[in-house]
């Protein structure tokens, strides 16, 4: 389910509840604070005015005067920079350990205007950062449009299996002087799944026929053709007979005289006797992806998860999970 935060004022029903995946950022939650450039030039104000006032010169004063309201109307112009942005985080795709993981975001301008240089920064929540620094070298910076849809992706690199979670994004702006920094934290719960890294070079095991399978007409087999039979998950698309599901049949999977594809269970002991559980689990995430290649129906049997054979990318990503949270409270 994907997570939607929204950077303008709402108010929340009569229960105070929102939602489940939502999250609502009232105004109120946008700040801003001024940046390097920003505290330098309130100092060369200050001196300017004070300048000012010594040789009660008018010129200055109405140089410091113009300056200092330049400075108020750059904060407003900041501030509704962000302020009613929508963004929607979206599930990313699952990657192997050591790959990186893109996180999509959607960024929605519901406003007439355009905004300038959000940023979008997932290694700023380091606590120890001020807020006055400059984002980080990975910062992701877009213009939205006005009344304009898009999508980026947030790069995070990932270095071992299980479920990681993008945590929370720092969004800013600086438009349009770069005097003052509104931004706000966003935490929109997405999760990335990470599966085990496919290594090793052990061959697969020997696979079997099913004994109550390895009958005429009940598999998918090569030789000729002898009727259908319901679909079942795990089959192979090739063989759907697409005729007869545009005919309102339902699925159905053509059957063939001959025996149908071999079965095996990978199988916990079967990966290696040793006693890393990383290296096992390397071992049969390489023997899932060898096994769908290679078009067997293939079982998945390690402590806590027992996975009947099957094929197919449902049942492939199905095997891979349970190996991205072996052992993962």
């Amino acid at each position: 389910m994907s997570a939607g935060i929204v950077l303008e004022r709402m108010l929340p029903d009569q229960a105070g509840v929102m939602p489940p995946g939502t999250g609502t950022l009232q105004k109120q939650r946008v700040y801003i604070f001024p940046t390097r450039q920003g505290i330098t030039f309130a100092c060369m104000l200050l001196i300017m005015l004070l300048g000012a006032i010594n040789y009660n010169n008018s010129m200055a004063f109405v140089l410091t005067f113009f300056l200092g309201g330049l400075a108020m109307v750059c904060i407003l112009h900041t501030y509704h920079n962000l302020a009613g942005l929508v963004l929607t985080g979206i599930a990313p795709q699952p990657v192997y350990a050591g790959e990186t993981a893109l996180f999509p975001v959607t960024l929605d301008n519901r406003v007439g205007y355009q905004r300038y240089a959000i940023a979008l920064d997932q290694a700023a929540q380091r606590p120890w950062l001020k807020t006055w620094q400059r984002v980080s070298a990975d910062t992701l910076y877009t213009d939205m449009p006005a009344r304009h849809l898009k999508t980026v992706y947030i790069q995070v690199e990932t270095t071992r299996r299980g479920i990681r979670p993008l945590g929370r994004l720092k969004i800013s702006t600086c438009f349009p002087l770069g005097l003052f920094r509104a931004w706000s934290w966003l935490e929109t719960g997405q999760t990335c799944v990470v599966y085990p890294r496919p290594d090793g070079n052990r061959p697969l095991p020997p696979a079997t026929i099913d004994p109550l399978e390895d009958q005429k007409g009940n598999q998918i087999g090569t030789d000729d053709f002898i009727g259908f039979r319901k679909y079942r998950p795990g089959d192979s698309t090739r063989n759907i007979a697409w005729k007869a599901l545009a005919r309102g049949q339902g699925p159905l999977v053509k059957r063939f005289d001959g025996k149908g594809a071999s079965k095996l269970m990978l199988g916990w002991h079967a990966a290696g006797h040793t006693q890393n559980t990383e290296t096992r689990l390397s071992q049969l995430c390489r023997w899932v992806l060898r096994a769908e290649q290679q078009g067997i129906h293939y079982g998945l049997a390690i402590p806590g998860f027992h996975i009947e054979p099957g094929h197919g990318e449902q049942h492939k990503h199905l095997c891979l999970r349970s190996l991205a949270g072996y052992g993962l409270a």
